[in-house]
């Protein structure tokens, strides 16, 4: 191969990973016999200039090749194609998988509920007999490439990007991961949230709690929609009826925003007041905990609270947290052999995969105590 051989660049607007797209360009010229077995191929920073891409990303591409069998290196020498290879091998079944994340820049990929599907997606990768690539984005997008074995987990979008993520999975395969549409046309796997906040309510309801108030993230996440039905549902089966001041909203699903944390104090201050809440979030559920210590009110002695999900602190907590138990690495290992199938086996029936929660009992709940 030689640098001015006619090979196309890698394409700065496609989201796929140019290092991904880069290696592929290689493949194919091999494949081709543009690249011949044994043939040498030009330095990183002649491959690099080829491709119109940095030397990291040149340097990646070839050494990717090199791991998986297409190319060796000779210390002094440079980088040859395999003498070998047979360009019409079959290889692993590769997949590129986009995580699109809404407003990416504001999520915290290292908090609890992010990190720990990402490691369970990665493992479920590890697991498995494909090359799989993952890479972020954070539009509900995939534009043209030449590769075909592509598909996409949108985590958690609100609701009102179902036009785009169904668009979206009309030109890949898509799966939503933490989250639901209604009448939904691209599978969805989540846990069973209703289900949860109503064990939560039940939980309170059987300890004697009849006064209930809901915190809960913006109602137009699926999530935290899902929450304040179950448990509204599940307090109106036991005869209590939640009023509008029942229910407090964040704009934000981990910070609790000043309008909702001043809300939920003035609920607090009240009489009667609520003795029992259910907080629609780890993190919510923390803030308020701190509202209720402002309050000069101990926990759970006047006020029970409930909240969702169970990262290794909420035990260390005081009062350690009761709350209702995600199945992360489930619902991450559900959500990758569903878009896995989608894109290899094309199956791509349209469902919602809705995982059972757990209620963990910790020292944040206990018996309704008198005024």
């Amino acid at each position: 191969m030689k640098p001015n051989l006619a090979i196309p660049k890698v394409d700065r607007r496609d989201p796929t990973p140019k290092y991904i797209q880069a290696r592929e360009i290689l493949i194919d010229a091999i494949r081709s016999g543009q690249l011949a077995p044994g043939a040498k191929l030009p330095s990183t920073k002649e491959i690099s200039s080829l491709f119109n891409v940095s030397l990291i990303t040149a340097h990646r591409a070839m050494e990717g090749l090199v791991e998986s069998g297409w190319l060796r290196r000779e210390v002094g020498r440079g980088t040859f194609v395999r003498d070998d290879i047979d360009p019409t091998r079959p290889t692993l079944p590769s997949l590129v998988i986009g995580l699109l994340l809404p407003d990416q820049d504001r999520v915290n990929l290292d908090d609890y509920y992010h990190s720990s599907i990402i490691n369970s997606l990665r493992r479920a990768a590890v697991g498995d007999t494909k090359r799989v690539e993952f890479f972020f984005h954070d539009r509900f997008e995939v534009r043209d490439r030449r590769r075909e074995n592509v598909g996409a987990i949108c985590m958690h979008p609100p609701l009102e990007a179902q036009r785009s993520v169904e668009k979206l999975a009309q030109r890949c395969p898509v799966v939503v991961l933490g989250g639901s549409f209604p009448e939904a046309q691209v599978p969805c796997v989540d846990c069973d949230n209703e289900q949860g906040a109503r064990l939560a309510a039940q939980h309170l309801h059987e300890l004697g709690h009849r006064r209930f108030l809901l915190v809960a993230g913006p109602l137009n996440l699926s999530n935290a929609a899902d929450r304040v039905t179950g448990a509204r549902a599940e307090l109106a089966e036991q005869g209590i009826e939640l009023s509008p001041r029942d229910l407090v909203v964040s704009t934000d699903s981990v910070v609790l925003d000043d309008a909702a944390r001043t809300r939920i104090e003035a609920r607090l201050r009240e009489r009667p007041r609520p003795t029992a809440i259910i907080a629609g979030g780890f993190y919510l559920a923390l803030a308020t905990m701190q509202a209720i210590r402002r309050c000069g009110l101990e926990i759970p002695r006047d006020v029970s609270i409930v909240g969702f999900d169970d990262p290794a602190s909420a035990a260390l907590l005081d009062p350690p947290l009761t709350t209702v138990r995600q199945p992360l690495e489930e619902m991450a290992a559900r959500a990758y052999r569903v878009v896995c199938d989608a894109v290899l086996e094309h199956q791509t029936e349209a469902m919602l995969h809705r995982l059972s929660t757990t209620l963990v009992v910790r020292g944040s709940s206990g018996p309704v105590g008198e005024e």
